[in-house]
């Protein structure tokens, strides 16, 4: 069985996160940050200032006015939300190709899944930044396996049509020797993101899991929406399929989950354009 450091020392080149994000992850784990300073790291990169504006003016963070620079951006969206931003335009980009996967269809889902996670996590009184970002990168290891294991990958693809994380995990356990899960914790360890997000990309096919954090469940409902709303569902549809152990734990309203869902379909097309 292949380990997780055997694995990655298979990779010639590891992706890597552009610098602007990763001073901005450390710049914002600070209580005092320099808003000035902040900004005018952000505008150094112009691919990632570019990506950032385009977001923000996304329906996405329900802006009320246009946000023209990134010193608006700052203004506007807040700190914890322009992390947010600046993570996803830099993950989204780490990774230019990969032949055996449609990128944008798999950004355009991952930006989905984190913009309903942040959304419950919202709701739930739980911290929505971190599950968005967790939200992001659940299927950060999946893209991984593709990169290092085309072949394989798809093997497991033809086998999880459609399936949930659990069933894909276990598929992948039983092809692959590991699953994305655990990848997916190893390389945000790797790229210095913070442990509770680490923790989240472990756990969120298991949710109920004793070791799981509180973002987990939140992720792995965000992700099953999300599937139904690419696959054109309809919101009863996708409320029936949704995990009702986990429902349960998040001790969310029945009756609330199927006028979210058709809210989030909105969100679709806006993820859609913005890939």
């Amino acid at each position: 069985m292949q380990s997780v450091e055997d694995f990655f020392n298979s990779i010639v080149r590891l992706p890597s996160l552009p610098k602007v994000v990763q001073e901005v992850m450390q710049m914002l784990s600070n209580d005092n940050v320099d808003i000035n300073q902040l900004a005018s790291i952000i505008e150094q990169d112009a691919v990632i200032a570019a990506k950032v504006l385009k977001m923000a003016n996304s329906s996405f963070y329900g802006v009320t006015r246009a946000v023209k620079n990134i010193d608006d951006a700052v203004a506007i969206l807040g700190l914890a939300k322009l992390r947010s931003l600046v993570i996803a335009s830099g993950v989204t980009g780490a990774i230019a190709h990969v032949p055996s996967l449609d990128l944008k269809r798999f950004w355009s889902h991952s930006l989905l899944a984190a913009s309903i996670s942040r959304d419950i996590a919202k709701q739930l009184g739980r911290d929505a930044e971190v599950a968005y970002v967790a939200g992001l990168l659940h299927n950060i290891g999946d893209l991984l396996l593709h990169l290092v294991s085309p072949e394989v990958s798809l093997q497991v693809d033809a086998l999880c049509e459609g399936a949930c994380a659990e069933k894909r995990r276990l598929a992948e356990r039983d092809v692959i020797g590991l699953d994305h899960c655990q990848i997916g914790e190893e390389l945000a360890l790797r790229w210095g993101f913070p442990s509770e997000i680490s923790r989240a990309l472990h756990y969120y096919a298991t949710p109920l899991d004793k070791g799981a954090c509180g973002v987990a469940p939140v992720v792995y409902i965000a992700v099953q929406i999300a599937q139904g709303l690419v696959r054109g569902d309809e919101a009863n549809a996708i409320v029936a399929s949704l995990n009702p152990e986990v429902i349960q734990h998040l001790q969310f309203r029945v009756d609330a989950w199927a006028l979210l869902i058709e809210h989030y379909r909105g969100l679709l097309q806006e993820a859609n354009a913005m890939m």
